[in-house]
């Protein structure tokens, strides 16, 4: 079966995607049945271009890697990219573009208007879905179409997959988790005798620092993936500016120090928890003590802990992710979509 996918971004995450796709092109045809083409790639820095037959990918990454333009990939597109997304022959939509703290959000107009358009949709963006999630997720159930978004929290660990496909009937009463790679790189580096600014250049080589740093520094990464998973698997109706955050921009060595000589260790942790009817969230700076289950979740690690009805608790752990990691959500997501889950 072919699937003709429209990638509306083309940074770090989709350009893995792309490598992914490569990788495993062979792979998705023998196996699953699925003969994946990008026929489109939508970017604001790069252009946009369509190709009804496929995109050369190792093309597009050559040229997107060196900073060029993607018009010899094939006919260009121009104007409003969510009425080009409307209009454009693909089957599934992968929208990658960059977070914003925003109830306005362009992500959300690319969303709409594949759905609206007949597509799928695929998203690691985590802006549409904390603001809009209630809205999308009806919009693609009355248009019998696929709204997957697995890789918007901890990457490509399967969260949404395990709670809503999984462990069925399961209610959350709360969570715990380090959510943010970024900060716990930083106060990892900072434990061990590194600055704040040592930890954040080292983020920024890796690739790990978001568009605009202070969402991760000033914890509205971290908020939004609480609320995130609050609205999502909790029923909450959170929005991330509403919600009690604290970064780690202005953490000391000094209290660092403090925090290992009283045997404990710094972590940003991101909170969510039922009261009475209401959900509720927080983001805030800890000291935790050692036999806390999340005090041993190093650098770039992340990790979660849940704590539910009939299972009591339980602990997710994503050991030192890369950019694989997300585009493996995005690629899984593709393959439930193929198989005819259409939503987690």
């Amino acid at each position: 079966m072919r699937c003709r996918i429209l990638l509306v971004g083309f940074g770090n995450v989709g350009r893995e995607f792309a490598r992914l796709l490569l990788e495993r092109r062979s792979e998705l045809a023998k196996v699953h049945g699925l003969d994946a083409a990008v026929v489109g790639i939508v970017t604001g820095r790069h252009g946009s271009v369509e190709r009804a037959r496929g995109i050369d990918l190792r093309k597009a990454l050559r040229l997107a890697d060196a900073g060029a333009s993607l018009e010899s990939c094939g006919r260009g597109v121009h104007g409003r990219s969510a009425e080009y997304i409307r209009r454009a022959r693909a089957d599934v939509v992968i929208e990658i573009t960059p977070l914003r703290i925003a109830p306005r959000q362009i992500g959300v107009d690319h969303i709409v208007a594949a759905l609206s358009g007949g597509k799928h949709v695929i998203t690691a963006n985590k802006g549409p879905v904390v603001y809009h999630y209630r809205r999308l997720k009806e919009l693609a159930r009355t248009q019998g179409l696929g709204f997957r978004y697995e890789g918007t929290v901890m990457d490509g660990a399967p969260v949404f997959n395990l709670f809503q496909e999984t462990l069925r009937g399961i209610r959350i009463l709360s969570f715990e988790g380090i959510l943010n790679s970024t900060t716990n790189l930083v106060l990892s580096m900072m434990e061990g005798g590194r600055t704040y600014e040592d930890g954040v250049k080292s983020a920024r080589h890796m690739g790990l620092l978001e568009t605009e740093p202070a969402m991760d520094l000033e914890g509205w990464d971290a908020t939004v993936k609480a609320c995130l998973l609050a609205n999502v698997l909790m029923g909450g109706r959170l929005r991330p500016e509403r919600v009690p955050r604290e970064g780690i921009a202005s953490v000391s060595s000094k209290r660092i120090e403090a925090a290992r000589s009283a045997r404990k260790r710094m972590k940003l942790i991101a909170r969510g928890w039922r009261d009475g009817r209401s959900v509720k969230a927080s983001v805030s700076l800890e000291a935790l003590a050692l036999e806390h289950p999340l005090a041993s979740v190093d650098g770039t690690s992340s990790s979660l802990v849940v704590r539910t009805d009939m299972l009591r608790e339980l602990q997710i752990i994503e050991r030192q992710p890369t950019l694989r990691q997300t585009a493996y959500a995005l690629f899984s997501d593709l393959l439930a979509i193929h198989e005819g889950r259409l939503s987690p």
